[in-house]
């Protein structure tokens, strides 16, 4: 067996190796020799791949799928992908002691280009790497098309079906991807019915389920159940009914698909997050936080680590503290403190620091520190909202309610839904956030000011421990509003002192002390405050501004 391309094409090429057991990797430096490269890069990890690709566009990059000492192979090409270091006409190759899984759906956002198995001679080697090249050639009009013109791309993969044959598969495959994503499903659905009476190839049928989902035909749900079934296709099959329970509004079965997608992919930080949120839009909190924290661990020193990884757990603490009724929530509010602590430096960005400042923002005021609650806020809107993710969306329309802003929630749930304009899975289990915290923020806003209400009816009927109850849960969503705070200031001094009631004695009079009372109400605070100070040992911090 002879080379396909001769010595004299290779000796041009830049090729990257990245291979962490030495001898292996020396061995196969050896056989990149023989084939004909003379650049040839070789390092034994992902961190010291990354850094010689932000230095050099490389025209083939081999890596071996098992690397330790952080990034696995797979993991590389993503991150490879993510920072825009891999050159249009650039090949990857993926090595492995093992059988490798070949992705079925979504070429059209680049794969690796082949797969090799160990072990493997250098015309095995130089087989797989031109072929490679050869259909990244012959389809680089159709990659050079995207993302940006994918009507270019359409045309192109005709062409390619025309004029080379031997790619002609692989245009076909790369078309129907592009028919889903322009929303022409129909024509999706003929390509891949076509495709399917000569071949019955896996991610024809993949495909075929994808374009009958997208145009509502209810065959979709029972060839993506079949489709999950099958070792081949079980991920992507799996990515896809959890979009279809999303679509029907079954957020539990969605998390039950992707607790199987976890299965199928152990080592997918994405498959994590979107298990996260998930379970979030299942309000089940404990379990989100749970998640967001695995995540962290897995990843902490690894490019693969987020800083919504230590955010998000914050903010469900946060809901917690609303959802508990606690008369004591500086647990919770400790730990919301914890997880921001451990958020790693090399996040603390410009663009993150908005983030960073409304959920401090909402800690401060469950603390009682309103002043330096309104600081982080004012800080915060500083930057252009618009660039904001769902959750700093979503904490800001939370502040709104805090301050009693009812024309400001509104306006901020009116967006939510612009933040999440990804297209694939994390981007779908977004889009369904967005529109459970639109309804949510309009019901916790109704329910809010019904339980303040209800409370003041209470007062009125002299019901004190009923009124404090209802108040206290209005106020954990409320805390910045005056009004209601002093509400409870008065409810509480209707009440015998008691123990269990010292911490929201506290927090009420740090707040109100330092809110803009009215005259009036700078005087109720002050006489109520005087009968309350010995008994829950209150200290003045500062005096009502009137």
């Amino acid at each position: 067996m002879s080379m396909i391309f001769q010595s004299s094409f290779y000796q041009t090429k830049r090729i990257l190796l990245v291979e962490d057991c030495e001898p292996i990797r020396a061995s196969i430096r050896g056989m990149l020799q023989q084939i004909g490269f003379e650049q040839i890069t070789a390092v034994a990890d992902a961190a010291s791949a990354l850094e010689k690709a932000e230095l050099t566009a490389f025209d083939f990059v081999l890596a071996d799928v098992q690397l330790e000492n952080g990034l696995n192979g797979v993991q590389l090409f993503e991150t490879l992908k993510k920072r825009q270091l891999l050159k249009e006409s650039s090949c990857v190759a993926l090595i492995s002691a093992d059988s490798i899984r070949k992705v079925v759906f979504g070429i059209s956002q680049r794969q690796p280009d082949c797969y090799i198995q160990k072990p493997f001679t250098y015309l095995t080697l130089e087989k797989q790497l031109a072929r490679a090249m050869q259909q990244r050639l012959a389809l680089r009009k159709v990659f050079q098309a995207l993302p940006a013109k994918p009507e270019q791309a359409l045309l192109e993969c005709d062409r390619v079906v025309k004029e080379a044959p031997a790619h002609a598969l692989h245009a076909l495959r790369l078309k129907g991807e592009l028919l889903l994503q322009l929303g022409q499903a129909q024509q999706a659905v003929a390509l891949y019915q076509q495709i399917l009476q000569s071949r019955e190839l896996s991610w024809a049928l993949l495909g075929n389920a994808i374009a009958l989902f997208q145009t509502g035909n209810n065959q979709a749900l029972k060839q993506l159940q079949l489709l999950s079934k099958a070792e081949e296709t079980r991920p992507e099959a799996l990515d896809w009914l959890i979009r279809l329970s999303l679509q029907q509004q079954e957020p539990e079965q969605a998390l039950s698909y992707a607790q199987e997608l976890a299965r199928a992919m152990p080592q997918s930080v994405e498959v994590v997050q979107v298990q996260a949120q998930l379970a979030a839009l299942c309000q089940d909190t404990d379990e989100a936080i749970r998640y967001w924290q695995k995540a962290s661990q897995q990843h902490r020193y690894s490019a693969l680590d987020s800083a919504q990884h230590y955010l998000n757990p914050a903010r469900l603490q946060l809901l917690k503290v609303a959802q508990s009724k606690s008369l004591r929530p500086a647990s919770l509010l400790a730990k919301a403190e914890e997880s921001l602590q451990a958020l790693p430096k090399r996040f603390l960005t410009d663009s993150l620091q908005p983030e960073l400042q409304l959920v401090q923002a909402r800690i401060a005021l469950l603390q009682g520190q309103w002043t330096q609650a309104q600081h982080y806020l004012n800080e915060a809107l500083q930057q252009d909202p618009n660039h904001w993710s769902l959750a700093a969306r979503v904490d800001l329309a939370l502040l709104k309610l805090a301050f009693g802003d009812q024309k400001g929630l509104e306006q901020v749930a009116a967006k939510l839904s612009v933040a999440a304009v990804s297209t694939d899975l994390s981007g779908a289990v977004e889009s369904a956030l967005a529109a459970f915290w639109q309804q949510q923020l309009t019901q916790l806003w109704s329910q809010t000011k019904g339980w303040m209400q209800q409370g003041q009816k209470d007062y009125r009927a002299q019901s004190f421990a009923q009124a404090l109850g209802r108040l206290w849960q209005a106020f954990l969503y409320m805390p910045a509003n005056s009004s209601l705070a002093l509400s409870l200031w008065q409810t509480l001094a209707n009440l015998p002192p008691a123990e269990k009631l010292r911490p929201m004695a506290q927090l009420l009079s740090q707040l109100l002390q330092q809110s803009q009372l009215s005259g009036s109400n700078a005087e109720r605070f002050t006489a109520i405050y005087q009968q309350l100070a010995e008994p829950y040992k209150l200290t003045a911090s500062q005096s009502a501004k009137a």
